[in-house]
């Protein structure tokens, strides 16, 4: 049996080979290093020869967790029922923090994930990802047992899904809440959509969804409802504005700080939620072209207006939100492409919008949108080191022509759901 055992003793994180045969493997299950509190140590580090145990070496706590954090969480999600010690480190908040932070770089932690239209399935969709830190574009298929109509934001690996049954998951560990019925009595004559977005209040460490709905009153006359829910508590809450408010349903919302923000094209600014005021307002868009977009770029807010790449040149525009209260953005940026633009282009079909998302970090990412062509561009931009990267995927079978997919930036989390609906019971 050939196992990888870390060399505590000399205190560098490498690892060395060792092969152990099935007496040593033996000794190795019931010969548990004790420290002098008489706790286990698991990843007590074992050198062997073939026959012969020679030194068994205690990893300290610290090492534990650097080692654990840098681990998919599937393994993470079997690795505590090893023991206490490491159930009490994985189940850890500050742990939980850690491991999310390492996976933004880890290779398969930090995904990109697409949501495209099923023609077979319609309304559901078709989950697929593609991993950042791959060279070559894969689109591969998202295993996952959820029935997906569209999804938000990410927010700490957390999603929330749309109609039929809104629900909140967990990609990773596969927890799911499904929320109760709306509270809204509409009459049964009446048209309605929804939409739902996450937002989550960082002081109060609080998540909540707030669904916005369309009533159609006639093909000509509709308006909006909307409600709001706390992940933990049982029951939708109407939510009424303190002025006529149109959230666009069809984009995803972007929350910084405990603000979740809109760019509404139609009227021509930036709506903003405050998550723990419960509070709407409105925020002046430095952006007047229906080709804009808003991101969550490095922490930021910014707006992003692409008009120049889609009237074929090579450069765009930034803002980022320095006050939303008061409306203030910074001085507006301007980004030339590298020549390896006009390379890009080339191979592509020409495009009239875009759908922009971002990694974690000063890096943009975006799709030029065409219904003609058989291939996926994505193309990365990095901000601060002005390079340029982009991969060709094929689209996968069973792809709705004609519809955009859904795109957001994924990264692996334990994030429980179970904990923060029943803090006390976990």
């Amino acid at each position: 049996m050939n196992r990888r055992l870390y060399d505590a003793k000399a205190c560098r994180r490498t690892w060395i080979g060792a092969t152990i045969d099935r007496k040593s493997d033996e000794y190795f299950k019931h010969h548990v290093v004790r420290n002098e509190n008489g706790a286990c140590h698991p990843l007590a580090a074992v050198t062997a020869t073939a026959m012969k145990i020679t030194a068994v070496v205690q990893i300290p706590d610290d090492v534990v967790v650097e080692i654990l954090a840098r681990l998919p969480v599937k393994s993470l999600l079997r690795f505590r029922c090893v023991c206490k010690l490491w159930r009490s480190i994985i189940s850890d908040s500050s742990f939980i923090e850690l491991h999310r932070t390492l996976s933004v770089t880890r290779a398969g932690g930090n995904l990109l994930l697409l949501c495209f239209p099923s023609v077979a399935h319609w309304p559901w969709r078709l989950l697929f990802y593609i991993d950042h830190s791959e060279e070559e574009g894969h689109c591969n298929a998202f295993r996952n047992d959820f029935s997906l109509s569209g999804f938000s934001e990410c927010i700490n690996g957390l999603i929330c899904q749309d109609d039929p049954q809104p629900q909140v998951c967990n990609l990773s560990t596969k927890e799911r809440v499904i929320l109760p019925t709306t509270a809204i009595n509409f009459p049964k004559w009446i048209q309605t959509s929804s939409h739902c977005s996450l937002g989550f209040e960082p002081r109060n460490n609080t998540y909540k969804i707030l669904r916005t709905w369309k009533v159609y009153w006639s093909s000509l006359d509709w308006s909006s409802r909307f409600e709001i829910f706390t992940l933990g508590s049982n029951t939708w809450r109407s939510l009424i504005p303190e002025s006529n408010i149109s959230v666009p349903g069809n984009r995803h919302s972007v929350c910084v700080g405990g603000t979740m923000y809109w760019n509404n094209l139609r009227e021509k600014n930036v709506v903003a939620f405050d998550v723990a005021e419960e509070r709407f307002r409105l925020v002046p868009s430095p952006c007047r072209t229906i080709h804009s977009a808003i991101v969550q770029l490095d922490g930021r807010v910014a707006m992003v207006n692409y008009h120049g790449l889609v009237d074929g040149g090579d450069s765009m525009r930034v803002w980022v939100l320095e006050d939303d209260r008061n409306g203030t953005w910074s001085m507006e940026k301007k980004i030339v492409f590298p020549s390896i633009w006009r390379d890009v282009k080339r191979g592509m079909p020409s495009f009239c919008h875009l759908i922009f998302e971002t990694t974690h970090g000063a890096e943009l990412v975006f799709f030029p949108q065409s219904e003609s062509s058989e291939k996926i561009y994505v193309v990365y931009y990095d901000i601060e080191r002005r390079r340029m990267r982009f991969k060709s995927l094929v689209k996968p079978e069973m792809y709705g022509v004609g519809c955009p997919p859904s795109v957001c930036n994924y990264v692996e989390s334990l994030e429980s759901l179970r904990e923060i609906i029943n803090p006390n019971n976990s």
